[in-house]
């Protein structure tokens, strides 16, 4: 290796990263704080350096034996934890809210809409491959529907869930018959432009939407005659419904539909010319992917009580995007896992005021530098 080189990788390894700590945290932490959190990222990152794995010159080959059993181990654990892994992951979350207060029990039911959220986005961005910027549009047509329902109507939540799902999908396909044959950016924009339409409308809509005001007074749902009005209660009803979904989701993945889908986003043109009728698997992963949208808004708007545009902007749809993003895209578990982090971490480092987002976000950088594919990664073909 050439002494520029090295020089270069030196560089990428050692000075690049303190410099951008140095820049990003000088605004927040001002000059001297911003310097030593840089001279400790660079003696973390020395530190690492010098740890790192060697192999010697005289190493001595492993037995194949020891590979076999090593082999054998890792097989076994995968067995087990795909066999009893959701099942004791389930009856943690059964548990764990008996013992935790409102507050906690309070984020975990975000983290559950969240989730509903992400995997619904997944269905477009990880199975099909299309970038969707404005999904949270659809969460708010799902909100909006169960109060204006309710306010106007009087209907409940068990008649709004269907209807608002619906409504969310019915929007989704006059959104895609004439933009589904768009492709990367031109899609992404076109979504973009949707999602900020709706909120607009929300926005400016009074004699149905109240505008600005958002509606207020949106009930709680019940259940066999007993109102849901404890957040524990209501993080059960949650989990239902994301057990319920994620249901759905395995079963759509190891359809045929699924594997059309899988087709598409590795090579459309290939997909297109073995038979598959590409238009019409997209619209309908996007009806499908808007009508989870639009069934967490219900349960967001009978959480929350209350609607109003500000709930729905372009923020919350980059939010949910980089879930599924870090989780892991086309992985259902990856996905859960990505919406639990970005929710619950920042309620964590929630005690470091001043310097939460400045941690949460180089957390971020950290993990798409040294595992881009996401914190479980996507699924291969053979494993769906």
């Amino acid at each position: 290796m050439s002494a520029g080189v090295k020089a270069m990788a030196v560089l990428k390894s050692y000075v690049i990263p303190p410099l951008w700590m140095l820049v990003i945290a000088m605004p927040v932490m001002g000059i001297t704080k911003s310097i030593a959190s840089a001279g400790l990222l660079l003696a973390g990152l020395i530190l690492y350096g010098m740890l790192k794995k060697k192999k010697p010159a005289g190493a001595v080959r492993r037995s194949r034996y020891v590979d076999m059993l090593r082999k054998h181990i890792d097989g076994l654990l995968q067995r087990h934890l795909r066999r009893y892994g959701p099942a004791l992951v389930l009856a943690v979350f059964i548990i764990l809210p008996l013992f935790m207060n409102s507050y906690a029990v309070d984020v975990l039911t975000s983290a559950l809409l969240y989730t509903m959220l992400a995997l619904g986005l997944n269905l477009l961005v990880g199975n099909v491959g299309l970038l969707n910027l404005g999904y949270i549009a659809f969460y708010g047509i799902g909100a909006y529907t169960y109060a204006v329902l309710y306010a106007r109507f009087g209907l409940g939540f068990w008649d709004a869930v269907l209807l608002g799902g619906t409504a969310a999908s019915v929007v989704s396909l006059v959104i895609a018959i004439p933009t589904l044959r768009l492709k990367g950016d031109y899609f992404a924009i076109v979504t973009l432009g949707f999602g900020e339409i709706v909120r607009i409308v929300f926005n400016n809509w009074d004699s149905l939407t109240n505008g600005p005001n958002g509606i207020m007074g949106i009930p709680r749902p019940s259940l066999l005659g007993l109102q849901l009005s404890t957040g524990t209660e209501f993080f059960y009803l949650t989990l239902l419904f994301v057990i319920v979904q994620v249901y759905v989701l395995s079963r759509i993945d190891r359809s045929r539909l699924g594997r059309y889908a899988l087709a598409i986003n590795e090579n459309e043109q290939a997909s297109e010319m073995v038979g598959i009728n590409t238009y019409r698997v997209k619209a309908i992963y996007f009806m499908l992917s808007a009508f989870f949208g639009g069934i967490a808004g219900v349960l967001f708007a009978s959480k929350q009580m209350f609607v109003s545009p500000d709930s729905f902007t372009f923020t919350e749809s980059v939010y949910v995007l980089a879930m599924v993003i870090l989780g892991g895209m086309g992985n259902i578990a990856g996905v859960i896992a990505g919406a639990f982090t970005l929710v619950v971490l920042p309620e964590v480092l929630r005690g470091f005021v001043v310097y939460r987002m400045l941690i949460f976000a180089l957390l971020l950088i950290t993990m798409m530098l040294f595992r881009p594919e996401g914190l479980v990664g996507r699924k291969a073909y053979h494993d769906r």
